[in-house]
């Protein structure tokens, strides 16, 4: 196969991963499996980035960031497994989803925690670059530990220029309340286009006001 994302060449696997490798680890098998029979039609480990493979630092919070090819069976797919997937799997993962004609990039933002002692993944936002060109897109692993080659790959996907954890939680929580805000408006708007008694058109619209000044 060819080296889709022009990664180094010491990076690459090329293996291809039966669907059983994922549902059998999961406490919700029968969900997952149905899924994975359902929508996907093969998966693909593309590439293992590793200190070794890339040449970089090991990092304090990161170890290894496996890519993933999936490809779809419709032209179309449900997010659900890939969260589900991705919770069973003991490290960073760069989804590559080929579906139709079109190509989604997807990433998770994934951290260790601890629970009652024990070690855990934490499964947070989930970052989607949709219909991208894989001819055209460039991703670059930058950094000089695996740190920070993560939260490079992060930054690209998601476009919030961030270069530590700190920065990345603090805009991405921005990001969901502009999010948030902008979803009132466009419901407010509604709402005041509707609305045909002056007295509660007028107090819509200066809802409206406040919530572009925030914006």
């Amino acid at each position: 196969m060819e080296n889709l994302l022009n990664f180094p060449p010491p990076t690459m696997v090329n293996k291809g991963v039966p669907k059983s490798a994922f549902y059998a680890r999961s406490a919700q098998k029968t969900r997952l499996k149905d899924w994975l029979t359902r929508e996907f039609d093969s998966i693909t480990w593309l590439y293992k980035l590793t200190a070794q493979t890339l040449n970089v630092a090991d990092g304090e919070k990161v170890e290894e960031i496996d890519v993933f090819l999936c490809r779809m069976k419709e032209d179309r797919y449900s997010i659900n497994p890939f969260c589900s997937i991705d919770e069973l799997l003991p490290r960073h993962t760069l989804f590559v989803i080929q579906y139709g004609e079109h190509t989604d990039l997807l990433m998770h933002h994934k951290e260790k925690t601890r629970v009652r002692g024990e070690e855990k993944w934490k499964r947070g936002v989930t970052e989607l670059l949709k219909d991208v060109s894989l001819s055209q897109i460039h991703l670059h692993l930058l950094g000089a530990s695996m740190d920070n080659v993560y939260l490079n790959l992060l930054g690209q996907l998601s476009g919030l220029n961030a270069h530590s954890e700190e920065e990345y939680a603090q805009a991405a929580a921005e990001r969901k309340r502009r999010q948030q805000l902008q979803k009132q408006l466009e419901t407010l708007e509604r709402q005041c286009r509707a609305e045909k008694q002056p007295r509660r058109k007028y107090e819509l619209h200066q809802k409206i006001l406040k919530i572009k000044e925030q914006l």
